[in-house]
């Protein structure tokens, strides 16, 4: 439904929410440009121009203030007595009207069921889809409305605020919320982001296209896939038979990269009752890896070396040399992982960089930082996408354990940041 509430009355009906703040030394941040704009969703400039309408008018009064826990001074905005009184005309005129007020105004203070009481159908269709989204996305993949319910930054991504994500939904009737997730399911198949994509099919119940997307990106996924795509995973069940294997090798991957050991044994467990040689292969591997993320070495290497006897794998052999570094079995670590990759180069740039991170973390926890850093070095070198912040986090305790400080805060600073570029 159209509103006649324009931008310069929206304003109004903020600061009327901030009267109480006009003598205090520290005025809160919602009553600046900046954080008017933020609050009504328009830009800096565009709530500029209305507050000089508005001061012009006699409405508001400005003055500099401290920005509660701010180091600086800025023009902060109260209503005048004429402003008071407009402010109370437009809420009996809304009224009457039935004009919905609280998405015109801080979203991000909305709570969720008062919200939702207010909406017409169509703008609960609108904000049912963007709810669900877990991520920051593009504005104009849904409808324009004549009212600002969705809080879009400058570069036209909305992020929407917590708490509606987490109340609106438990509104919502189960149809209405599979449609939601299905819709965000086909915007990120057009975004190309295959892990958000996984979460919104399952909570669609498009079970058979998930199943698919793992067989098709799955191993992709799982080698930069977080805590995010653990999580899908672990609710998937009821796999069809066509898709199991490849499911199973991709579950056990994330386990390991999340470093979930008990995950990671309950999927070998699985691999392990296959009746397919290979799988039974793979699912000793990863009860090892699994055993060494848990910390027991010895079992570890016992089930690793068994799997050695089958086939060579450079990054097995970097878990056997952890397995013997945690031993303290250093010489046998040290062999190990000096003749990895002399029997061949290996092409697969994703195997490289993690070769690399592990030799480099072994020769770590042998006393050997400046060939660790060598090492790590190659594999940040590599430039492969992806978080690099256990890389980062190895460089750093290199650099901490050969006294060189500085380089030390610059890797722990870099392992802060979500993904890593050197």
């Amino acid at each position: 439904m159209a509103t006649p509430i324009t931008v310069g009355e929206r304003i109004v009906l903020h600061l009327a929410q901030y009267s109480k703040h006009m003598n205090d030394f520290d005025a809160p941040f919602e009553v600046s440009q900046d954080g008017i704009g933020e609050a009504l969703r328009i830009s800096r400039a565009h709530a500029a121009i209305e507050l000089k309408k508005l001061k012009e008018a006699g409405t508001v009064t400005e003055r500099i203030a401290h920005i509660r826990a701010g180091p600086v001074k800025r023009k902060v905005y109260f209503l005048t007595e004429a402003g008071e009184a407009k402010a109370r005309d437009l809420k009996d005129f809304a009224n009457r009207q039935g004009i919905e007020l609280s998405p015109l105004l801080d979203l991000r203070k909305c709570k969720g069921e008062e919200l939702w009481a207010q909406l017409n159908p169509d703008s609960r269709a609108l904000l049912a889809k963007a709810v669900v989204f877990r991520k920051p996305f593009k504005r104009s993949a849904l409808p324009q409305t004549t009212i600002s319910l969705l809080p879009e930054n400058k570069e036209g991504m909305v992020d929407m605020p917590p708490a509606l994500r987490e109340s609106i939904p438990r509104l919502m009737d189960r149809g209405a919320l599979r449609e939601a997730h299905s819709f965000a399911a086909d915007y990120w198949l057009e975004e190309g982001d295959y892990v958000e994509r996984l979460h919104h099919l399952l909570q669609a119940n498009r079970t058979l296209e998930a199943q698919m997307l793992l067989s098709n990106r799955g191993w992709q996924m799982a080698l930069t896939g977080g805590p995010e795509l653990l999580a899908s995973l672990k609710e998937l069940d009821h796999v069809l038979p066509r898709y199991a294997r490849e499911i199973r090798r991709v579950k056990g991957e994330t386990a390991l990269r999340n470093r979930d050991a008990a995950y990671g044994l309950l999927v070998a467990e699985e691999m392990l009752a296959s009746g397919d040689a290979d799988e039974r292969l793979e699912g000793t591997a990863l009860k090892g890896r699994s055993l060494l993320i848990d910390g027991k070495a010895q079992p570890a290497l016992d089930l690793l070396l068994e799997v050695r006897k089958a086939r060579s794998d450079p990054l097995l052999d970097c878990d056997i040399a952890k397995c013997y570094s945690l031993l303290g079995q250093k010489e046998e670590a040290l062999q190990m992982v000096e003749a990895i990759g002399r029997r061949g180069g290996i092409e697969d740039p994703d195997v490289l960089e993690e070769v690399y991170h592990r030799k480099g973390q072994v020769l770590a926890s042998l006393g050997r930082y400046q060939e660790a850093i060598a090492n790590l070095s190659k594999a940040i070198g590599l430039a492969r996408p992806g978080d690099k912040r256990e890389i980062f986090k190895a460089m750093a305790a290199c650099y901490e354990a050969l006294g060189m400080d500085e380089k030390a805060r610059e890797y722990n600073r870099k392992a802060v940041r979500r993904s890593g570029s050197a």
